[in-house]
C-alpha cells in the first residue's frame, strides 16, 4: 500500500526535482482539499455505527471518530431489536426551537448536525445502535507512513492535481500545467465511473433535491 511519502517521492520524480519537499506536501494537501468535498466510493459509508448513551443527546468524535469530519449525512438510522427507524433531519435553527419548547426523553426521532456534532431528540433512555449513511473527510495525511484512499485508489488524480498546482504556483510552467489539465478530467471520470458502478442498484431512483 502506497503512503504519503511514496506519493511525495513520485511527484518529485515526475518533476525531476528534489528540492520541493514542503511545496509538494502543500500541493498534495491542497489537491486533497479540492476533491474531498466530492463523493467517491471510498469517502462515503454506511458501515460505521455508534451507540446512544442514556441521558446523552450530543455525539462527537469520542463516540465515533468520523463524526467531526462529516460533510453530509444522507440518512441516520436507529436499530431497535429487529426494527430499523430512520430519524428525521431538522435544520439547526428548527431543532433549537423544538428542543427549547419541549423537554422529552425516549427513542430519538429527529436529529441535527452542527458544530461537528450529531444531536438527537428526544434524549435517549437506553443504548440503541445508530448507523449514519454519510459522506466524510478521510483522516489527514500528516506522517510519512500515513496512507488512505488519496494515496492509493485516488493516487493518480491527487498526483496530477498536485503537479498542476506546482506547475501553476511554484514552477510557473505553463506547458506543464496544460498537460496536467488535459489529464485530470479523465482521471476524475474514472473514479466517478467506479463510484457509480459500486453504488448501482439496478433500479431507477428519483433525484434527491
Amino acid at each position: 500500500m502506497a503512503n504519503y511519502l511514496d506519493l511525495q517521492n513520485a511527484i518529485a520524480s515526475d518533476l525531476t526535482r528534489s528540492d520541493l519537499g514542503s511545496q509538494i506536501q502543500g500541493a498534495i494537501q491542497d489537491a486533497v482539499k479540492q476533491y474531498e468535498r466530492q463523493r467517491f466510493w471510498f469517502n462515503t459509508t454506511r458501515s460505521l455505527t455508534f451507540r446512544t448513551v442514556p441521558g446523552q443527546s450530543t455525539y462527537t468524535g469520542a463516540d465515533l471518530a468520523q463524526i467531526p469530519d462529516i460533510i453530509r449525512i444522507d440518512r441516520l438510522f436507529l436499530r431497535w431489536g429487529t426494527s430499523i427507524y430512520p430519524l428525521d433531519w431538522y435544520e439547526p435553527d428548527e431543532f433549537e426551537f423544538l428542543t427549547a419548547l419541549n423537554v422529552s426523553n425516549g427513542r430519538p426521532t429527529i436529529y441535527t448536525y452542527v458544530d461537528r456534532q450529531i444531536i438527537m431528540y428526544p434524549e435517549p433512555v437506553q443504548a440503541w445502535v445508530i448507523r449514519p449513511h454519510m459522506h466524510y473527510r478521510l483522516p489527514p495525511l500528516v506522517n510519512p507512513t500515513d496512507a488512505n484512499a488519496w494515496t492509493n485508489e485516488a493516487e493518480n488524480l491527487i498526483r496530477a492535481q498536485a503537479k498542476l498546482i506546482l506547475y501553476m504556483n511554484v514552477l510557473e510552467d505553463a506547458d506543464g500545467a496544460v498537460r496536467m489539465q488535459a489529464q485530470i478530467p479523465g482521471l476524475k471520470a474514472g473514479l466517478d465511473y467506479e463510484t457509480s458502478a459500486r453504488s448501482a442498484t439496478g433500479r431507477i431512483r428519483g433525484t434527491e433535491f
